[in-house]
């Protein structure tokens, strides 16, 4: 049970770490993004890109713990 916790509150910290990086960035004004669409396309590539990053990371870190729990048995 508590595996399944940290889990669900690994994947809830990445969703709302990306959702407010994708807000954040939609909602700054920029030169090269002058209208709504082209910022709502930029924050959706930050969202991606966020996402994408913390995947990778927290699987890397899952997967070494992983390693070096098999190591010590």
């Amino acid at each position: 049970m508590t595996t399944w916790a940290l889990i669900a509150l690994l994947c809830g910290l990445g969703l709302l770490l990306a959702l407010l990086t994708g807000t954040v960035s939609a909602a700054l004004p920029h030169a090269t993004a002058p209208r709504w669409p082209d910022r709502l396309r930029r924050g959706a590539a930050a969202f991606g890109i966020t996402l994408t990053l913390y995947i990778a990371l927290v699987g890397m870190v899952v997967g070494l713990v992983v390693l070096l729990g098999m190591r010590s048995t």
